[in-house]
Formats: C-alpha cells, structure tokens, sequence
C-alpha cells in the first residue's frame, strides 16, 4: 500500500490546511506579489492601475476563497500590497486616500476596489445558499 502525500494540491487548493493556515495559503501571497511586482516598475496610469488590480489581482484568490476562510492576516496583506502598487512604487509612499474609501462604491465616492476579508465572507455564504 502506497503512502499519499498530503501535502500536495487538487485541482489548485491545498489538500490538507490543519491549523497552520498561514503555510498553507502562502502561495495566494506569492502570486499576488509576483504579479504587482512586474508592474511596479512600469508607468501606468490610474485607469490602468485599477484594472490590473480589479481584474488580476483581486481574481486570483477568488477560487480558494470560495472554499476556505482565508487568514485575516493574509488578506490584510493582499490588502496592502494592492494599497502600496496603488499609490506608487517607493519605500514611503504617501496614502492620501485611506484604503476603507477606497473600497467603497464608486457610486459612494470610493474606487470599488474589494476588501478581501469581506469579499472571504461573501463568497463562504454564497455556499449556504439562499433561505428556505
């Protein structure tokens, strides 16, 4: 009888998560900043920077999401990593819009960007389906 690897993937998700959660999501960390790190270097405009975070950045964790809960800590991070690509490419850079304005609504005044750990929850309820 063969011995299984429990710590592999299917179909992209980790296999086993246990209590260590913060290991076994560090690749969603990896992803996030190998894709903003190729763009920091570049000269994009605020249009440009907000699509490639709404529609990359912000898509990648969206599969795991559906399935786990994510670490409040990794999603703060996401959360700052997307902030820091937003505002510039410096050590200290200056936020001059706080982030929880940024994620409101367009309509409400913010840039719609989403709140990973509200987007988690969201995407966790979808599950339970709707009442009966």
């Amino acid at each position: 009888m063969e011995n299984e690897s429990l710590n592999e993937k299917y179909l992209g998700l980790p296999t086993e998560v246990g209590r260590a959660t913060n290991g076994a999501f560090q690749y969603i960390k990896d992803r996030v900043w190998n894709k903003v790190k190729g763009w920091i270097e570049q000269t994009l405009s605020a249009g440009g920077k907000e699509i490639l975070i709404k529609a990359i950045d912000q898509a990648i964790p969206t599969y795991t999401m559906g399935c786990f809960r994510l670490p409040k800590g990794l999603c703060a991070h996401i959360n700052s990593l997307l902030q820091k690509f937003w505002w510039g490419k410096g050590k200290r850079k200056t936020s001059w819009v706080a982030w929880e304005k940024m994620i409101q609504l367009k309509y409400m005044g913010g840039m719609g960007f989403r709140d990973m750990k509200f987007f988690n929850l969201a995407l966790l309820a979808k599950q339970a389906g709707p009442p009966r």
